[in-house]
């Protein structure tokens, strides 16, 4: 073995820390709360970077999909957001709350799916019937997806 290959990092100008390899990583839950707070301190491109890594650890976790699907919105990342939190409703099994149903239908919004958009919202209002925000979104959806279809019909 040449003496290169042991000298110390700080030889080529690089701090000494102590490498401990036995670290665990950290809990689903604690990398939702870096990646909000990132988000909050205006550390974009940390608060993704740490969503991206969580997602790699915990991929059917739904603290981290929701933190990165809610990062992906602020993005205009559309289709990514999309894919993260249909994800996350099959995590959930069932027992998705009325707020992502809504996320969701506001991303396929948001990527020209009107359509779809309001079908999502209107089997989740039938799951929820309560939700206000669901509720408003139908409502507000609803003259134009009238518009489309009479708009659609007349040119056929």
């Amino acid at each position: 073995m040449s003496s290169a290959a042991l000298q110390s990092p700080t030889s080529y100008g690089l701090p000494e820390f102590p490498l401990n390899l036995e670290l665990d990583p950290p809990s689903p839950v604690k990398v939702r709360e870096w990646v909000a707070e990132l988000f909050e301190q205006n550390h974009l491109s940390l608060a993704i970077a740490l969503a991206e890594a969580g997602l790699a650890l915990y991929p059917d976790s739904e603290d981290v999909l929701v933190i990165a699907a809610l990062v992906s919105e602020v993005q205009q990342d559309w289709a990514h957001s999309r894919e993260l939190l249909e994800h996350l409703i099959k995590v959930q099994a069932g027992n998705t709350p009325p707020q992502v149903w809504h996320h969701l239908a506001r991303v396929l919004r948001c990527e020209g799916n009107t359509q779809r958009a309001l079908s999502v919202a209107q089997q989740a209002l039938r799951q929820h019937p309560s939700s206000m925000d669901l509720q408003q979104f139908v409502a507000e959806m609803l003259p134009s997806s009238l518009h489309l279809k009479k708009t659609g019909t007349a040119g056929a």
